[in-house]
């Protein structure tokens, strides 16, 4: 039996209660005017000249040939376009999996991710660990996790929720180790643009390892999650042409419009980037000035993404127990890392995580710190 998307049970739960959300893992997002604004000649024109008939399946050759230049060596038919990051880690899972393999998945992850695993084949998890205060993929767990039959590890670099990063050489280790035995990487990499360091951001895993899948979108570092435009890129074409056939289940092909606006965004990617990290950046500094002056409540950390942070909840009661005290009771919306539970492995449920790479998110974390500072304790122990 699948689990419940406890996420998504969260937000409907308090969702539309609240006054400032600050759950949100999405940057800015940029209005329409704005975005065509940046359209070059050509992009005004197939924009003017817009048709909303069936587009192609694979998506736009325009569009996949862009794609394709965000990465080393790739090539349009590298490319498959998705209705979103989701559904293109779905249908690399039902081109891959079948009950007789067997699949990694390093934890936390976003749920429904997660359950394109488990619904294909059995898996095993393996859970980040916090060492010193940084995030760490033991390898060693990894590799034991592994059986003769395993095809699949799937990973979320940069993750969410936590913000941790591999460093270079134990990114290159774990593709070692998958290559020494033949096994898909499939990296969720849809933060890479929010990553805190940009100089430290890793190569997508496309441009590493053959059998290297990077799942990507701009919902995230964009902010254009309404688009609904995410991507596999990968060098197997056969594999592709599998997940194409998973897709023509799911939806046939993207919206013609969607497919416009998602060429322009990638051309316009550096000002619409370099305006989101600003904006988390600014945030950041105003929420480690609120967990400066909560010691009792946060344990001080810097954030290690700039389009959500994840303290760790050292006051009374459970973290899960102030999140849904801060809904009720001032209308403020975090969440509680509990939602990110998994059958797979234990998680730690301590933390909370704020959004950070919106222009509402300000507001917001002023409305935190008020409450917090003048409302206090008592009432943070459901």
């Amino acid at each position: 039996m699948t689990e419940p998307f406890a996420l998504a049970a969260f937000l409907a739960r308090w969702g539309a209660s609240i006054r400032h959300d600050l759950a949100a893992s999405e940057s800015e997002t940029t209005p329409l005017a704005e975005l065509l604004a940046m359209a070059d000649a050509e992009d005004a024109e197939r924009w003017a000249r817009l048709e909303f008939g069936y587009a192609h399946p694979r998506g736009a050759p325009w569009l996949r040939e862009t794609i394709a230049k965000r990465y080393h060596g790739l090539e349009p038919a590298d490319i498959l376009c998705c209705a979103g990051a989701q559904e293109a880690a779905t249908c690399i899972a039902r081109a891959l999996l079948g009950p007789e393999d067997h699949a990694v998945v390093v934890l936390p992850i976003y749920q429904p991710s997660e359950q394109a695993i488990t619904a294909r084949a059995p898996t095993a998890g393996v859970a980040l660990e916090e060492r010193g205060g940084e995030w760490i993929l033991d390898l060693d767990r990894v590799a034991a996790a592994l059986r003769p039959n395993t095809r699949l590890i799937l990973t979320n670099f940069p993750n969410s929720p936590t913000g941790a990063q591999l460093d270079r050489a134990a990114f290159d280790a774990l593709i070692a180790l998958c290559r020494a035995r033949g096994i898909w990487l499939v990296n969720d990499e849809v933060y890479r643009q929010t990553d805190r360091v940009a100089d430290e951001r890793l190569p997508p895993v496309a441009d590493l390892y053959e059998r290297g899948i990077s799942i990507d979108g701009l919902s995230k570092g964009f902010g254009l999650p309404g688009l609904r435009v995410g991507w596999a890129a990968c060098r197997d074409r056969d594999l592709l042409t599998r997940a194409l056939l998973a897709k023509n289940e799911l939806s046939s092909c993207l919206a013609a419009a969607s497919e416009v606006l998602a060429q322009i965004a990638l051309k316009a990617e550096a000002p619409i980037v370099r305006r989101n990290r600003a904006i988390g950046r600014r945030n950041d500094e105003r929420l480690q000035d609120v967990l400066r002056r909560l010691p009792d409540l946060f344990e001080p950390a810097p954030s290690r993404n700039l389009a959500f942070a994840c303290p760790r909840y050292v006051g009374p009661g459970s973290a899960s127990a102030f999140a849904v005290s801060l809904a009720r009771g001032a209308g403020i919306l975090v969440l509680p890392l509990g939602v990110w539970h998994s059958p797979l492995a234990a998680l730690p449920a301590d933390r909370v995580r704020i959004s950070l790479g919106q222009l509402r998110s300000g507001p917001g974390l002023d409305a935190l710190a008020l409450h917090l500072c003048e409302a206090r304790r008592p009432e943070l122990v459901a």
